[in-house]
């Protein structure tokens, strides 16, 4: 599951990397923040995971060097 509760706070953590997002009080909150960070949810073999927005940018190949220049 990819949003976890910890004691009373629910927060979003990312299938590949680990990475958290700050806990809110309900679920559905969580779930909002989430998206509004620009994390994607998908289905994998049957299995909903979510992705932060760092290892989509990976996922489609680039580095974060490349981020930073302008193509001409």
């Amino acid at each position: 599951m990819s949003i976890e509760k910890y004691y009373r706070y629910y927060t979003a953590v990312c299938d590949c990397c680990g990475a958290r997002l700050p806990g809110e009080e309900r679920w559905e909150d969580a779930r909002r923040a989430k998206q509004a960070a620009g994390w994607e949810s998908r289905k994998v073999d049957g299995e909903w995971e979510d992705v932060c927005p760092d290892c989509l940018f990976e996922e489609k190949g680039y580095d974060n060097d490349e981020n930073n220049r302008q193509t001409r």
